[in-house]
């Protein structure tokens, strides 16, 4: 309730308490909105940056990797794991966004991962390590280790990226799949953030052969290992790709229809 007089106002708390509540939430969306820009500046930086690796640099227009971090809510001093991280075209976008208070923990095979590509596994981490020492990336730990050995705290993480990988997992074997998932919900903490980038496939397609899944096999498998679908991007999308070539056919020239889900730890 609010009464006036000839000398002073007088306001109820309950609106005092409103009044309040509104102020902070403006601050706190500005805040945001100030440090998110932040970041989307420090890494426009990076990205023309001449430590960068030049096939990366020529990936950036199909990959849209600034745009890619804002609609996760990747941002500085966080804690982010990339699940297979080859030579690290993510991992070191990550580096620059979560900064010198934040860690990145690329993963890459251990030595003795059954894996059909391993020797093309271990090229591309040894890329990665020298990409890490050329740019100076201290605030990446690199994990040669397997999926269910990462030297990681539980609950420690604010988001796990899988790029353009859970298709082989699913494909060859939905199980081991599921269980990958549930595995690393254990590392998020409580609202920490999966991201999920892959290949576009149909129904009625082998996909195992083209490298491709169905949206929403995805949407299922994260669901039953109990994350919840909060972000559905059309960032990734590519009417043109028709989904019946394998995903490295030079036709593609990499441009492949992918989908971009965020999930979340409840």
């Amino acid at each position: 309730m609010l009464t006036m007089d000839k000398h002073r106002i007088k306001i109820s708390l309950p609106l005092l308490s409103a009044f309040i509540l509104v102020l902070l939430t403006v601050l706190l969306t500005v805040s945001s909105a100030t440090l998110f820009a932040q970041d989307r500046l420090v890494l426009e930086q990076a990205l023309n940056a001449n430590e960068r690796d030049v096939n990366h640099l020529l990936r950036d227009d199909i990959r849209k990797p600034a745009e890619v971090m804002e609609f996760l809510g990747i941002k500085s001093g966080m804690r982010v794991l990339d699940i297979y991280a080859a030579d690290g075209y993510y991992s070191y976008i990550l580096s620059k966004v979560v900064g010198s208070q934040g860690v990145v923990y690329a993963q890459n095979p251990a030595a003795n991962s059954n894996i059909e590509d391993i020797r093309q596994m271990f090229s591309l981490a040894d890329a990665l390590d020298e990409r890490i020492d050329i740019a100076s990336l201290t605030n990446i730990e690199h994990l040669r280790q397997g999926f269910f050995d990462l030297d990681i705290e539980p609950g420690s993480l604010d988001a796990v990226m899988m790029v353009q990988i859970l298709h082989d997992f699913y494909n060859s074997e939905p199980g081991y799949a599921s269980a990958l998932l549930s595995h690393l919900k254990t590392l998020l903490k409580t609202g920490g953030v999966l991201a999920v980038i892959d290949h576009s496939g149909d129904k009625d397609q082998d996909n195992a052969r083209l490298h491709r899944m169905q949206k929403n096999q995805a949407v299922e498998l994260a669901k039953n290992a109990g994350f919840k679908l909060i972000g559905d991007s059309e960032l990734l999308n590519n009417e043109r790709d028709r989904r019946r070539r394998p995903v490295f056919d030079p036709m593609l020239g990499r441009n492949t229809d992918r989908f971009l889900l965020k999930f979340q730890k409840d």
